[in-house]
Protein backbone atom coordinates (compact mmCIF):
# COMPACT_ATOMS: atom_id res chain seq x y z
CA UNK A 1 0.00 0.00 0.00
CA UNK A 2 3.00 2.55 0.93
CA UNK A 3 4.21 1.55 -3.05
CA UNK A 4 0.48 2.70 -4.33
CA UNK A 5 0.22 5.49 -2.01
CA UNK A 6 3.62 6.84 -3.47
CA UNK A 7 3.08 6.32 -7.03
CA UNK A 8 -0.09 7.93 -6.72
CA UNK A 9 1.66 11.13 -5.02
CA UNK A 10 4.35 10.65 -7.54
CA UNK A 11 1.86 10.92 -10.31
CA UNK A 12 -0.40 13.30 -9.05
CA UNK A 13 2.65 16.06 -8.31
CA UNK A 14 4.82 15.62 -11.14
CA UNK A 15 2.83 15.92 -14.15
CA UNK A 16 4.34 18.14 -17.01
CA UNK A 17 3.33 21.05 -18.13
CA UNK A 18 2.25 21.85 -21.53
CA UNK A 19 1.42 24.65 -23.42
CA UNK A 20 0.17 28.21 -22.23
CA UNK A 21 -2.49 27.78 -19.51
CA UNK A 22 -3.87 30.98 -20.11
CA UNK A 23 -5.44 31.49 -23.18
CA UNK A 24 -7.62 28.84 -25.14
CA UNK A 25 -7.80 28.98 -29.37
CA UNK A 26 -11.66 29.57 -28.40
CA UNK A 27 -10.80 32.53 -26.71
CA UNK A 28 -7.44 33.93 -29.01
CA UNK A 29 -9.97 33.73 -31.76
CA UNK A 30 -12.41 36.40 -30.14
CA UNK A 31 -9.14 38.83 -28.56
CA UNK A 32 -9.65 41.41 -31.75
CA UNK A 33 -13.80 41.75 -30.82
CA UNK A 34 -14.07 40.93 -27.39
CA UNK A 35 -13.85 42.87 -24.19
CA UNK A 36 -10.84 41.39 -22.24
CA UNK A 37 -12.93 40.82 -19.51
CA UNK A 38 -14.94 38.20 -21.33
CA UNK A 39 -11.79 36.50 -22.08
CA UNK A 40 -12.00 32.61 -21.58
CA UNK A 41 -9.72 29.55 -20.47
CA UNK A 42 -11.09 27.38 -21.55
CA UNK A 43 -13.78 26.31 -24.13
CA UNK A 44 -16.60 24.62 -25.90
CA UNK A 45 -17.64 22.27 -28.44
CA UNK A 46 -20.97 21.13 -29.22
CA UNK A 47 -21.10 17.58 -29.90
CA UNK A 48 -23.68 15.71 -32.29
CA UNK A 49 -22.06 12.39 -32.96
CA UNK A 50 -19.10 10.73 -33.03
CA UNK A 51 -16.02 9.76 -31.28
CA UNK A 52 -13.28 11.83 -32.05
CA UNK A 53 -12.79 15.59 -30.49
CA UNK A 54 -12.25 16.58 -33.97
CA UNK A 55 -15.72 15.97 -35.37
CA UNK A 56 -17.03 18.74 -32.63
CA UNK A 57 -17.66 22.15 -33.35
CA UNK A 58 -16.38 25.23 -31.24
CA UNK A 59 -19.05 27.29 -30.04
CA UNK A 60 -17.45 30.41 -29.32
CA UNK A 61 -18.83 32.56 -26.57
CA UNK A 62 -19.60 36.46 -27.17
CA UNK A 63 -19.68 34.94 -30.87
CA UNK A 64 -23.43 34.86 -31.70
CA UNK A 65 -22.76 33.37 -35.08
CA UNK A 66 -21.18 29.89 -33.92
CA UNK A 67 -24.33 29.03 -32.73
CA UNK A 68 -25.64 28.85 -36.08
CA UNK A 69 -22.09 27.65 -37.52
CA UNK A 70 -22.59 24.89 -34.82
CA UNK A 71 -26.02 24.11 -35.00
CA UNK A 72 -26.70 25.11 -31.79
CA UNK A 73 -30.96 24.92 -31.19
CA UNK A 74 -32.60 27.63 -29.24
CA UNK A 75 -35.24 25.29 -27.79
CA UNK A 76 -33.66 22.97 -26.40
CA UNK A 77 -32.10 21.84 -23.09
CA UNK A 78 -28.64 22.29 -22.49
CA UNK A 79 -26.76 19.44 -21.16
CA UNK A 80 -22.21 20.22 -20.49
CA UNK A 81 -19.98 17.84 -19.47
CA UNK A 82 -16.92 18.86 -17.78
CA UNK A 83 -13.97 16.52 -17.44
CA UNK A 84 -11.71 16.35 -14.63
CA UNK A 85 -7.85 16.53 -14.32
CA UNK A 86 -5.65 15.13 -16.65
CA UNK A 87 -1.97 13.54 -17.45
CA UNK A 88 -1.63 13.25 -20.84
CA UNK A 89 -4.14 16.12 -22.23
CA UNK A 90 -6.21 13.82 -24.40
CA UNK A 91 -10.15 13.79 -24.68
CA UNK A 92 -11.17 10.26 -23.00
CA UNK A 93 -13.20 8.07 -24.47
CA UNK A 94 -16.22 8.11 -21.64
CA UNK A 95 -16.72 12.15 -22.72
CA UNK A 96 -17.85 10.54 -26.25
CA UNK A 97 -19.72 7.57 -25.01
CA UNK A 98 -21.53 9.33 -22.36
CA UNK A 99 -22.09 12.37 -25.15
CA UNK A 100 -23.41 10.28 -27.44
CA UNK A 101 -25.51 7.84 -24.83
CA UNK A 102 -27.60 11.82 -24.01
CA UNK A 103 -28.49 12.57 -27.48
CA UNK A 104 -29.59 8.63 -28.23
CA UNK A 105 -31.86 9.03 -25.10
CA UNK A 106 -33.15 12.41 -24.75
CA UNK A 107 -32.90 13.24 -28.94
CA UNK A 108 -34.14 17.11 -29.02
CA UNK A 109 -31.11 18.35 -26.70
CA UNK A 110 -28.40 20.37 -26.95
CA UNK A 111 -24.73 18.93 -26.02
CA UNK A 112 -21.82 20.34 -25.11
CA UNK A 113 -18.15 19.17 -24.21
CA UNK A 114 -16.26 21.80 -21.85
CA UNK A 115 -12.47 21.85 -22.46
CA UNK A 116 -10.29 22.68 -19.84
CA UNK A 117 -7.07 20.64 -20.63
CA UNK A 118 -4.68 23.71 -20.82
CA UNK A 119 -5.48 23.77 -17.01
CA UNK A 120 -5.81 20.62 -16.15
CA UNK A 121 -2.85 19.10 -17.38
CA UNK A 122 -0.95 20.73 -14.39
CA UNK A 123 0.48 18.84 -11.48
CA UNK A 124 -2.79 18.58 -9.49
CA UNK A 125 -2.49 20.92 -6.77
CA UNK A 126 -2.75 23.42 -9.52
CA UNK A 127 -5.50 21.96 -11.50
CA UNK A 128 -7.53 21.92 -8.38
CA UNK A 129 -6.66 25.61 -8.11
CA UNK A 130 -7.46 26.34 -11.37
CA UNK A 131 -11.01 24.44 -11.07
CA UNK A 132 -12.74 27.46 -9.62
CA UNK A 133 -11.70 29.67 -12.54
CA UNK A 134 -13.02 26.89 -15.61
CA UNK A 135 -16.15 27.35 -12.94
CA UNK A 136 -16.02 31.07 -13.81
CA UNK A 137 -15.83 29.86 -17.33
CA UNK A 138 -18.41 27.70 -17.71
CA UNK A 139 -20.56 30.78 -15.81
CA UNK A 140 -19.58 33.13 -18.45
CA UNK A 141 -20.78 30.63 -21.08
CA UNK A 142 -23.98 30.36 -19.52
CA UNK A 143 -25.03 33.93 -19.08
CA UNK A 144 -23.91 34.87 -22.28
CA UNK A 145 -26.64 31.54 -23.83
CA UNK A 146 -28.95 33.35 -21.40
CA UNK A 147 -29.00 36.23 -23.14
CA UNK A 148 -27.73 35.19 -26.57
CA UNK A 149 -30.20 32.08 -26.92
CA UNK A 150 -33.07 32.89 -24.10
CA UNK A 151 -31.60 30.17 -22.45
CA UNK A 152 -33.28 29.01 -19.07
CA UNK A 153 -31.21 27.87 -16.39
CA UNK A 154 -34.14 25.62 -15.31
CA UNK A 155 -33.21 23.48 -19.06
CA UNK A 156 -29.05 23.20 -18.11
CA UNK A 157 -27.78 20.02 -16.20
CA UNK A 158 -24.00 20.19 -15.63
CA UNK A 159 -22.29 16.85 -15.48
CA UNK A 160 -19.03 16.72 -14.07
CA UNK A 161 -16.22 14.05 -13.40
CA UNK A 162 -13.61 13.73 -10.62
CA UNK A 163 -12.42 17.80 -10.24
CA UNK A 164 -15.12 18.73 -13.45
CA UNK A 165 -17.87 18.09 -10.37
CA UNK A 166 -15.95 21.13 -8.65
CA UNK A 167 -15.86 23.07 -11.75
CA UNK A 168 -20.07 22.30 -12.60
CA UNK A 169 -19.95 23.10 -8.81
CA UNK A 170 -18.38 26.54 -8.33
CA UNK A 171 -20.48 27.40 -11.86
CA UNK A 172 -23.41 26.40 -10.40
CA UNK A 173 -22.63 29.00 -7.71
CA UNK A 174 -22.62 31.86 -9.62
CA UNK A 175 -26.52 31.95 -10.41
CA UNK A 176 -28.88 32.31 -7.26
CA UNK A 177 -32.82 31.80 -6.65
CA UNK A 178 -35.08 31.93 -9.38
CA UNK A 179 -31.79 32.21 -11.66
CA UNK A 180 -30.40 28.57 -10.13
CA UNK A 181 -28.97 25.85 -11.92
CA UNK A 182 -31.38 22.99 -13.18
CA UNK A 183 -29.03 20.08 -12.24
CA UNK A 184 -25.66 19.29 -11.35
CA UNK A 185 -24.61 15.63 -11.60
CA UNK A 186 -21.23 15.16 -9.73
CA UNK A 187 -19.42 12.10 -10.91
CA UNK A 188 -16.72 10.13 -8.48
CA UNK A 189 -15.96 13.74 -7.20
CA UNK A 190 -12.55 14.25 -6.32
CA UNK A 191 -11.51 14.13 -2.80
CA UNK A 192 -7.63 15.33 -2.72
CA UNK A 193 -7.82 19.46 -1.49
CA UNK A 194 -11.75 19.18 -1.45
CA UNK A 195 -12.82 16.49 1.62
CA UNK A 196 -13.60 18.35 4.68
CA UNK A 197 -13.86 21.44 2.82
CA UNK A 198 -17.37 24.34 3.39
CA UNK A 199 -19.98 24.08 0.53
CA UNK A 200 -18.43 27.61 -0.50
CA UNK A 201 -15.21 25.46 -1.91
CA UNK A 202 -16.53 22.30 -2.91
CA UNK A 203 -19.95 21.13 -4.76
CA UNK A 204 -22.15 21.22 -2.65
CA UNK A 205 -26.87 21.10 -2.61
CA UNK A 206 -26.73 25.07 -2.76
CA UNK A 207 -25.28 24.56 -6.34
CA UNK A 208 -28.03 23.75 -8.33
CA UNK A 209 -31.90 23.18 -7.98
CA UNK A 210 -30.96 19.98 -7.83
CA UNK A 211 -27.25 18.13 -7.09
CA UNK A 212 -27.00 14.35 -7.32
CA UNK A 213 -23.20 12.73 -6.84
CA UNK A 214 -21.87 8.98 -7.69
CA UNK A 215 -19.08 8.12 -5.52
CA UNK A 216 -17.14 5.17 -6.36
CA UNK A 217 -13.60 5.43 -5.11
CA UNK A 218 -13.34 7.57 -1.89
CA UNK A 219 -10.48 6.55 0.96
CA UNK A 220 -10.90 3.64 3.05
CA UNK A 221 -9.08 2.00 5.72
CA UNK A 222 -7.16 -0.04 2.80
CA UNK A 223 -7.17 2.50 0.19
CA UNK A 224 -6.29 5.97 -0.83
CA UNK A 225 -9.03 6.88 -2.73
CA UNK A 226 -8.93 9.78 -5.22
CA UNK A 227 -13.11 10.29 -5.12
CA UNK A 228 -15.02 12.50 -2.46
CA UNK A 229 -16.46 9.99 0.64
CA UNK A 230 -18.18 13.24 2.16
CA UNK A 231 -22.06 13.95 1.43
CA UNK A 232 -22.25 16.60 -1.64
CA UNK A 233 -25.54 16.33 -3.05
CA UNK A 234 -29.25 16.31 -2.40
CA UNK A 235 -28.66 12.54 -2.90
CA UNK A 236 -25.50 10.99 -2.91
CA UNK A 237 -25.17 7.14 -4.21
CA UNK A 238 -22.08 4.94 -2.89
CA UNK A 239 -22.05 1.75 -5.01
CA UNK A 240 -20.32 -1.51 -3.25
CA UNK A 241 -19.89 0.88 -0.22
CA UNK A 242 -18.92 3.65 -2.65
CA UNK A 243 -15.02 3.01 -1.86
CA UNK A 244 -14.04 0.15 -4.62
CA UNK A 245 -15.75 -1.64 -7.53
CA UNK A 246 -16.32 -5.15 -8.55
CA UNK A 247 -13.92 -6.45 -11.30
CA UNK A 248 -11.80 -3.48 -10.71
CA UNK A 249 -8.32 -5.24 -9.22
CA UNK A 250 -5.33 -2.90 -7.50
CA UNK A 251 -2.86 -5.62 -7.94
CA UNK A 252 -2.90 -4.74 -11.47
CA UNK A 253 -1.18 -1.49 -10.54
CA UNK A 254 2.19 -3.60 -10.27
CA UNK A 255 1.95 -4.83 -13.75
CA UNK A 256 0.74 -1.67 -15.16
CA UNK A 257 3.63 -0.08 -13.90
CA UNK A 258 5.46 -2.01 -15.41
CA UNK A 259 4.37 -2.14 -18.92
CA UNK A 260 3.08 1.20 -19.02
CA UNK A 261 5.41 3.19 -16.48
CA UNK A 262 3.71 5.73 -14.51
CA UNK A 263 0.99 5.95 -16.80
CA UNK A 264 0.03 2.63 -15.08
CA UNK A 265 -0.77 4.03 -11.73
CA UNK A 266 -3.95 6.09 -13.75
CA UNK A 267 -4.83 2.68 -15.75
CA UNK A 268 -5.47 1.27 -12.56
CA UNK A 269 -7.19 4.10 -10.24
CA UNK A 270 -9.38 4.68 -13.58
CA UNK A 271 -11.03 1.35 -13.22
CA UNK A 272 -12.68 2.47 -10.05
CA UNK A 273 -12.74 5.86 -10.37
CA UNK A 274 -14.08 5.93 -13.87
CA UNK A 275 -17.05 3.64 -12.95
CA UNK A 276 -19.64 6.15 -11.81
CA UNK A 277 -19.52 7.92 -15.44
CA UNK A 278 -20.17 4.13 -16.69
CA UNK A 279 -22.89 3.58 -14.26
CA UNK A 280 -24.60 7.00 -14.81
CA UNK A 281 -24.13 6.40 -19.25
CA UNK A 282 -25.10 2.99 -18.31
CA UNK A 283 -28.49 4.29 -16.73
CA UNK A 284 -29.46 6.22 -20.25
CA UNK A 285 -29.12 3.19 -22.30
CA UNK A 286 -30.21 0.28 -20.28
CA UNK A 287 -33.63 1.90 -19.04
CA UNK A 288 -35.86 -1.73 -18.46
CA UNK A 289 -32.89 -2.43 -15.97
CA UNK A 290 -32.96 0.46 -13.15
CA UNK A 291 -30.38 0.46 -10.40
CA UNK A 292 -31.95 1.25 -7.17
CA UNK A 293 -30.14 2.86 -4.63
CA UNK A 294 -31.39 2.55 -0.88
CA UNK A 295 -31.08 4.93 1.88
CA UNK A 296 -28.90 3.59 4.86
CA UNK A 297 -26.62 4.09 7.65
CA UNK A 298 -23.60 3.07 6.23
CA UNK A 299 -22.14 0.26 4.28
CA UNK A 300 -21.52 -1.70 6.96
CA UNK A 301 -25.15 -1.91 8.11
CA UNK A 302 -26.12 -2.24 4.49
CA UNK A 303 -24.30 -5.17 4.37
CA UNK A 304 -26.16 -6.58 7.23
CA UNK A 305 -29.09 -6.43 4.73
CA UNK A 306 -30.82 -3.80 7.08
CA UNK A 307 -31.80 -1.25 4.50
CA UNK A 308 -34.22 -3.07 2.03
CA UNK A 309 -36.69 -0.76 2.69
CA UNK A 310 -37.94 1.64 0.22
CA UNK A 311 -41.07 2.59 2.32
CA UNK A 312 -41.08 7.23 2.99
CA UNK A 313 -38.92 7.29 -0.21
CA UNK A 314 -36.24 5.46 1.62
CA UNK A 315 -34.82 4.07 -2.12
CA UNK A 316 -34.19 6.19 -5.41
CA UNK A 317 -32.97 5.62 -9.34
CA UNK A 318 -29.42 5.75 -9.83
CA UNK A 319 -28.21 7.74 -12.55
CA UNK A 320 -30.52 9.88 -15.19
CA UNK A 321 -33.96 8.95 -14.39
CA UNK A 322 -33.09 9.74 -10.37
CA UNK A 323 -36.31 11.04 -8.50
CA UNK A 324 -35.43 14.71 -7.29
CA UNK A 325 -35.57 14.69 -3.83
CA UNK A 326 -33.92 17.34 -1.86
CA UNK A 327 -33.10 15.93 1.74
CA UNK A 328 -31.78 17.32 4.61
CA UNK A 329 -28.10 18.32 4.61
CA UNK A 330 -27.69 15.02 7.23
CA UNK A 331 -29.82 12.35 5.24
CA UNK A 332 -28.02 9.31 4.52
CA UNK A 333 -26.62 8.02 1.73
CA UNK A 334 -27.98 5.21 -1.03
CA UNK A 335 -26.06 1.77 -0.75
CA UNK A 336 -26.39 -0.97 -3.46
CA UNK A 337 -24.53 -3.67 -4.99
CA UNK A 338 -23.45 -4.10 -8.11
CA UNK A 339 -21.22 -6.42 -11.21
CA UNK A 340 -18.20 -5.95 -12.19
CA UNK A 341 -19.76 -5.08 -16.06
CA UNK A 342 -22.29 -3.37 -18.18
CA UNK A 343 -25.59 -3.25 -17.18
CA UNK A 344 -24.19 -4.00 -13.79
CA UNK A 345 -27.42 -4.51 -12.14
CA UNK A 346 -27.76 -7.19 -9.65
CA UNK A 347 -30.92 -8.19 -7.58
CA UNK A 348 -30.52 -7.61 -3.75
CA UNK A 349 -31.70 -10.14 -1.10
CA UNK A 350 -32.16 -9.92 2.61
CA UNK A 351 -31.80 -13.38 4.93
CA UNK A 352 -33.10 -13.39 7.88
CA UNK A 353 -32.34 -16.24 9.65
CA UNK A 354 -34.24 -17.67 13.29
CA UNK A 355 -31.77 -19.22 15.26
CA UNK A 356 -32.93 -21.15 18.76
CA UNK A 357 -29.45 -22.58 20.16
CA UNK A 358 -27.42 -19.34 21.01
CA UNK A 359 -26.19 -18.29 24.18
CA UNK A 360 -24.33 -15.07 22.93
CA UNK A 361 -24.06 -12.81 19.94
CA UNK A 362 -22.30 -14.20 16.89
CA UNK A 363 -21.32 -13.87 13.27
CA UNK A 364 -21.66 -16.60 11.08
CA UNK A 365 -19.89 -17.25 7.79
CA UNK A 366 -22.46 -19.38 5.41
CA UNK A 367 -22.67 -20.25 1.73
CA UNK A 368 -26.82 -19.82 0.17
CA UNK A 369 -28.01 -21.66 -2.61
CA UNK A 370 -31.32 -19.98 -3.77
CA UNK A 371 -33.96 -21.77 -6.29
CA UNK A 372 -36.36 -20.03 -8.14
CA UNK A 373 -39.11 -19.94 -10.76
CA UNK A 374 -36.78 -18.36 -12.67
CA UNK A 375 -33.68 -20.03 -12.11
CA UNK A 376 -31.16 -20.71 -9.23
CA UNK A 377 -27.88 -19.06 -8.08
CA UNK A 378 -25.34 -21.56 -5.90
CA UNK A 379 -22.64 -21.29 -3.10
CA UNK A 380 -23.48 -17.29 -2.67
CA UNK A 381 -20.72 -16.59 0.44
CA UNK A 382 -22.57 -14.63 3.37
CA UNK A 383 -22.24 -13.25 6.71
CA UNK A 384 -25.19 -13.77 9.28
CA UNK A 385 -24.88 -10.68 12.07
CA UNK A 386 -27.28 -10.90 14.94
CA UNK A 387 -30.21 -8.54 14.54
CA UNK A 388 -30.18 -5.93 17.45
CA UNK A 389 -33.74 -6.14 17.42
CA UNK A 390 -34.35 -10.00 18.45
CA UNK A 391 -31.66 -12.02 20.31
CA UNK A 392 -32.01 -14.78 17.86
CA UNK A 393 -32.73 -13.22 14.77
CA UNK A 394 -29.54 -12.95 12.15
CA UNK A 395 -29.20 -11.13 9.27
CA UNK A 396 -26.91 -10.80 5.85
CA UNK A 397 -27.40 -9.39 2.30
CA UNK A 398 -27.33 -11.36 -0.47
CA UNK A 399 -26.37 -10.12 -4.07
CA UNK A 400 -27.16 -12.35 -7.46
CA UNK A 401 -26.73 -11.19 -11.31
CA UNK A 402 -30.32 -12.57 -12.22
CA UNK A 403 -33.67 -11.95 -11.22
CA UNK A 404 -34.84 -15.47 -9.80
CA UNK A 405 -38.66 -14.95 -9.42
CA UNK A 406 -40.61 -16.33 -6.77
CA UNK A 407 -38.35 -18.20 -4.39
CA UNK A 408 -39.18 -22.41 -3.77
CA UNK A 409 -36.21 -23.38 -1.70
CA UNK A 410 -33.05 -22.51 -0.33
CA UNK A 411 -29.99 -24.51 0.94
CA UNK A 412 -27.48 -23.41 3.36
CA UNK A 413 -24.13 -24.96 4.29
CA UNK A 414 -22.04 -23.50 7.39
CA UNK A 415 -19.01 -22.13 7.04
CA UNK A 416 -17.79 -20.88 10.16
CA UNK A 417 -15.22 -22.70 11.87
CA UNK A 418 -13.15 -19.87 12.89
CA UNK A 419 -16.04 -16.71 12.96
CA UNK A 420 -17.65 -19.25 15.60
CA UNK A 421 -14.58 -20.58 17.36
CA UNK A 422 -14.61 -18.39 20.60
CA UNK A 423 -18.57 -18.87 20.75
CA UNK A 424 -17.59 -22.75 20.74
CA UNK A 425 -14.87 -22.66 23.71
CA UNK A 426 -17.68 -20.71 25.26
CA UNK A 427 -20.28 -23.62 24.94
CA UNK A 428 -17.83 -25.86 25.74
CA UNK A 429 -16.86 -24.14 29.05
CA UNK A 430 -20.58 -24.18 29.98
CA UNK A 431 -21.53 -27.49 29.34
CA UNK A 432 -17.95 -29.29 29.74
CA UNK A 433 -18.93 -30.53 26.49
CA UNK A 434 -15.70 -32.80 24.66
CA UNK A 435 -16.98 -33.61 21.39
CA UNK A 436 -14.80 -32.28 18.32
CA UNK A 437 -15.91 -29.59 16.03
CA UNK A 438 -17.97 -31.86 13.77
CA UNK A 439 -20.35 -32.54 16.29
CA UNK A 440 -21.53 -28.14 16.95
CA UNK A 441 -24.41 -27.74 15.23
CA UNK A 442 -26.90 -24.83 14.27
CA UNK A 443 -30.46 -25.35 15.09
CA UNK A 444 -32.29 -23.26 12.55
CA UNK A 445 -35.99 -22.68 13.03
CA UNK A 446 -37.12 -20.27 9.86
CA UNK A 447 -35.75 -18.48 7.52
CA UNK A 448 -36.93 -15.39 5.94
CA UNK A 449 -36.06 -14.19 2.20
CA UNK A 450 -37.00 -10.52 1.16
CA UNK A 451 -36.50 -9.29 -2.15
CA UNK A 452 -35.29 -5.72 -2.12
CA UNK A 453 -36.38 -5.30 -5.97
CA UNK A 454 -39.96 -6.60 -5.79
CA UNK A 455 -40.36 -6.64 -1.09
CA UNK A 456 -41.76 -10.19 -1.78
CA UNK A 457 -40.81 -11.68 1.57
CA UNK A 458 -41.07 -15.43 2.02
CA UNK A 459 -40.72 -17.63 4.48
CA UNK A 460 -38.89 -21.32 4.51
CA UNK A 461 -39.11 -24.50 6.61
CA UNK A 462 -36.91 -27.27 7.31
CA UNK A 463 -37.91 -30.14 5.03
CA UNK A 464 -38.54 -32.96 7.53
CA UNK A 465 -38.45 -31.29 10.98
CA UNK A 466 -39.63 -28.22 13.08
CA UNK A 467 -36.16 -27.07 13.56
CA UNK A 468 -33.63 -28.15 11.21
CA UNK A 469 -30.05 -29.17 12.84
CA UNK A 470 -27.29 -27.51 10.72
CA UNK A 471 -23.72 -28.67 10.77
CA UNK A 472 -20.63 -27.83 9.82
CA UNK A 473 -19.81 -28.10 6.12
CA UNK A 474 -23.00 -29.81 5.84
CA UNK A 475 -25.83 -28.86 3.53
CA UNK A 476 -29.21 -28.50 4.82
CA UNK A 477 -32.29 -27.60 2.47
CA UNK A 478 -35.29 -24.97 3.54
CA UNK A 479 -38.37 -25.19 1.17
CA UNK A 480 -40.88 -22.81 1.13
CA UNK A 481 -43.47 -22.26 3.52
CA UNK A 482 -46.25 -20.81 1.12
CA UNK A 483 -48.84 -19.80 4.24
CA UNK A 484 -46.02 -17.25 5.28
CA UNK A 485 -45.40 -15.68 1.82
CA UNK A 486 -46.32 -11.95 2.04
CA UNK A 487 -45.40 -8.70 -0.44
CA UNK A 488 -44.57 -5.29 1.09
CA UNK A 489 -45.98 -2.72 -0.60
Amino acid sequence: MRVLSALFLVCAFTASVAGDPNITEAAAETLSSTPVKTLLKSSFHLYHEGKVFEETCALLPFRSESLLRCGYNHSHPLVLIIHGWTMNGLMEQWIFNLASALKVRLGQVNVLISDWRNLALQPYPIAAKNSRQVGQDVAALLKWLEEAAQLSMDEVHLIGYSLGAHVAGFAGSHFRGRRKVGRITGLDPAGPHFEGLPAFDRLSPDDAQFVDAIHTFTKSSIMPGVGIKQSVAHVDFYPNGGSFQPGCKMLDIYSNVYQYGLQGVPKTIKCAHERAVKLFTNSLINTSQPIIGYRCRDDSTFNKGLCLDCKQMRCNTLGYDVRHERTGRNAKGLYFKTGPEAPYKVFHYQIRVLLMNLMEPVEAALSVSLNGTRGQILDVPVTLYQDSSSPKAFTSLAAVAADLGHLTSIRLVWKGELVWSSWLRRVRNIMSWKGSDQDVELSVWRIRIKSGESKEKTWFCGVSAEVTRLKLSEEQEFRSCARRTETQT
